[in-house]
């Protein structure tokens, strides 16, 4: 069956809902850890030509929680991003190498980002396109989010 590329692409807007071309990259810098998964750092070993230890060592570093989280670096926005999120651009810079957990975002509400919706809202709110909301993810005393 031939679907036009106009269906296609038609289709696909109604689908997607938020445009990361159009965002700060709210979710490379509001979780202080992003997990990565012995895969993913092999993913990234291979995206740069080196070996899953040298990749471990240099991107990665492990959490408070225990747990193997990528490194972070200072953010002119939000303080702290994603090592791997360009400042100027808000966009990954290793897009095809990115960690599982970045590949499956976002997958709830019929394909919505919140964080696009809010700034979106906020701008249009505000009447200015270059307003950027901040947003901060905390936990109670004791609850700590996965």
């Amino acid at each position: 069956m031939f679907v036009s590329p106009i269906v296609a692409t038609l289709y696909l807007m109604a689908k997607i809902k938020y445009d990361c071309l159009n965002c700060v990259g709210y979710c490379c810098a509001i979780y202080e850890r992003v997990q990565v998964s012995e895969d993913d750092i092999i993913r990234l070993g291979n995206h740069f030509g080196i070996l899953p230890e040298a990749a471990r060592r240099r991107y990665t570093k492990k959490h408070a929680s225990g747990e193997r989280v990528l490194r972070r670096t200072p953010d002119p926005i939000f303080g702290e991003s994603c090592i791997f999120q360009d400042p100027v651009k808000r966009l990954c810079s290793i897009y095809e190498g990115r960690p599982e957990v970045c590949r499956e975002w976002p997958t709830h509400g019929g394909g919505r980002c919140v964080y696009y919706d809010t700034l979106q809202f906020e701008r249009r709110q505000q009447e200015n396109p270059d307003v950027v909301p901040l947003i901060q993810i905390t936990f109670p005393e004791g609850a700590r989010g996965r």
